[in-house]
């Protein structure tokens, strides 16, 4: 980065001509927060204000506030000098607001002081440039983002919506909850409410005169904005993955003439992370489409942005298009996925066993998932075969989770996965050598016994206890209608996990064994009732406990069919008779 022209400046010659610093494209919005604005008013008070003598000689004083990288813009508009701020953005915007804070605190003080509307007549050389331009009100912001934040900006200073074709842009980015313009105007007002108008004056000439930058300007035609930008933003609030990459990926689509970047990035990269939950569900997301086809899962966080942009070094403008196309149309592919009841897919049978995928929690396998649902929306996959492929998929999640086999492989199996199979005419085949060959077959007898004595029940997997136990109950059922589930859906011990006297007295030697806490919690001793039943019937006596049992679930009808004292060895009994229902509904094609 060159060091040509680097002066030291204060915000009173940053502001004083009709000027626009612009934060680019490739920055994030604002995004300083209560512990940077803590310690910007600490220092003014300790090392400006409480040092300043009745003569308020500002002059005098200097507070070091950092550098400022900025580009200078070749501008049609001779009325306007045009500066990116490549570095400094949150410096520069924290002044700018806190600025056009005191002068709308002195406005309202106008009725004690005459002083008040002269310091606001003196502020407004500082916050607002002098220029008319009936098309774009936004000009007259000296300090312009087009990350969501120039119009609760613009709306500070003025009081009024802006005309500008950017407006209605605009009105759909800015979310008051949320966004750090106000959150910070709402801090600094708090701070400055108790102030007076000659404390507000004294507070704006110590932002104006003693606060201290290094400007640092560069060279249009030498210098690359974006990439010393990333250079230097470590030393701040280190931008996220998904920041970066859409800084990366939106590097060609910027036309400054046009400015078709920011409806893009209004129509498909804001729209996307909207439509999957937020910015970090938007990161997850990323993570799961750009591992499609992969040799394993990319990594978390920075990772995902350093996997893409070593695997796009030289992104073309066609290529940028592709991408984000990709991620916008890919959204809804991924809510049916991680929220498959919340988004269901259209066809029964696919959005049914993509309900019970996610029920085995085994986030991995997501991007086999997407590729699949890209591949049905690209007509290149029927719905018909993509059921046989995810059934098969869910036999292998099943059983390797009853039996506890690690999932470490999962990583490498499933990115590629779709890829492997997709032009077999047999692809539940296909799946099946893959999984053979990458060493994650599960046989019936391992499944088997794994239902016998392996913990079915752990409290952080309640959702898999609960799609194992329908399952198997449904199975069990003899009537033609299935019950309500939703109703059904607490997960019983008939012998509880823990035991009163009664229960350890009816267990007898049953109490010492050391595998007793694991039995409890295998498949023998579990059934489906409700809520409100659970509660009820809590650590009775298993005869008591027996006939309260509804005939609702079949597991409880089975279970108050059994003539038998209610010990481990019954419970194995009963794991196994449950067991053959397993390994038929969870059998191998």
């Amino acid at each position: 980065m060159p060091t040509n022209n680097v002066t030291n400046r204060t915000f009173e010659e940053l502001f004083s001509s009709n000027i626009r610093y612009e934060i680019p494209f490739f920055q994030r919005g604002y995004a300083w927060e209560k512990r940077q604005w803590d310690t910007l008013f600490f220092d003014i008070d300790d090392q400006i204000l409480n040092e300043i003598s009745g003569d308020n000689d500002f002059d005098q004083h200097e507070h070091f506030f950092g550098p400022i990288v900025v580009l200078e813009k070749s501008n049609s508009d001779p009325q306007l000098k045009r500066f990116l701020v490549i570095d400094g953005q949150q410096r520069i915007t924290t002044i700018y607001l806190l600025l056009a804070l005191i002068s709308e605190s002195l406005k309202s003080k106008s009725n004690l002081s005459e002083d008040a509307n002269q310091y606001v007549h003196e502020l407004d050389k500082y916050l607002k440039n002098d220029i008319i331009d009936k098309t774009d009100d936004y000009k007259k912001l000296k300090v312009y983002s087009n990350k969501g934040d120039r119009l609760p900006l613009y709306t500070i200073l003025f009081k009024e919506n802006p005309v500008s074709p950017y407006l209605a842009a605009d009105q759909q980015l800015y979310i008051p909850s949320h966004n750090k313009i106000d959150m910070f105007s709402n801090f600094a007002r708090k701070k400055i409410k108790s102030y007076d108008v000659q404390k507000l004056w004294q507070l704006a000439q110590a932002l104006l005169k003693c606060l201290k930058i290094v400007w640092i300007p560069l060279d249009e035609n030498r210098d690359d904005p974006q990439s010393i930008f990333e250079s230097l933003n470590d030393k701040g609030i280190p931008l996220s993955a998904s920041e970066l990459l859409c800084n990366f990926i939106f590097k060609p689509l910027i036309d400054d003439v046009t400015n078709q970047h920011e409806t893009l990035h209004t129509e498909k990269w804001l729209k996307s992370i909207k439509e999957v939950g937020g910015d970090s569900n938007f990161e997850h997301y990323l993570r799961n489409l750009f591992s499609i086809e992969q040799k394993k899962m990319i990594g978390k966080g920075r990772r995902i942005y350093v996997f893409f942009k070593l695997n796009n070094k030289n992104l073309s403008k066609q290529s940028a298009f592709y991408y984000l196309n990709d991620i916008s149309d890919c959204g809804k592919l991924y809510n049916q996925i991680t929220n498959p009841t919340g988004y269901p897919y259209p066809n029964t049978d696919l959005k049914n066993v993509l309900i019970k995928i996610k029920q085995t929690n085994m986030e991995s396998s997501i991007p086999f998932l997407l590729a699949i649902l890209k591949a049905i929306k690209n007509q290149s996959l029927s719905d018909g075969d993509a059921v046989k492929i995810l059934d098969e998929t869910l036999v292998l999640l099943v059983r390797r989770k009853i039996c506890e086999l690690k999932t470490t492989k999962y990583d490498t199996l499933f990115p590629s996965l779709f890829s492997k199979i997709k032009d077999e005419p047999n692809k539940v085949k296909a799946i099946q050598d893959c999984i053979r060959k990458e060493d994650l077959w599960v046989s019936n007898q391992e499944f088997e016994e794994a239902f016998i004595n392996k913990s079915l029940y752990k409290q952080t997997e309640l959702s898999f206890a609960r799609l194992i136990l329908q399952e198997i109950d449904k199975k069990m059922q003899s009537h033609g209608q299935l019950p309500d589930y939703s109703t059904i859906n607490t997960i019983e011990h008939t012998m509880p996990q823990t035991l009163d006297g009664e229960w350890k007295d009816y267990l007898g030697s049953d109490v010492n064994d050391l595998n007793l806490d694991r039995i409890k919690n295998s498949l023998g001793n579990l059934c489906l009732i409700s809520r409100p039943a659970n509660s009820f019937v809590g650590q009775d006596p298993f005869e008591k406990k027996k006939n309260s049992y509804t005939d609702v679930s079949a597991l409880t009808r089975d279970i108050k069919a059994r003539n038998v004292k209610w010990n481990i060895a019954s419970i194995k009994d009963i794991s196994k008779d449950l067991a053959h229902y397993g390994l038929d509904i969870w059998k191998w094609s």
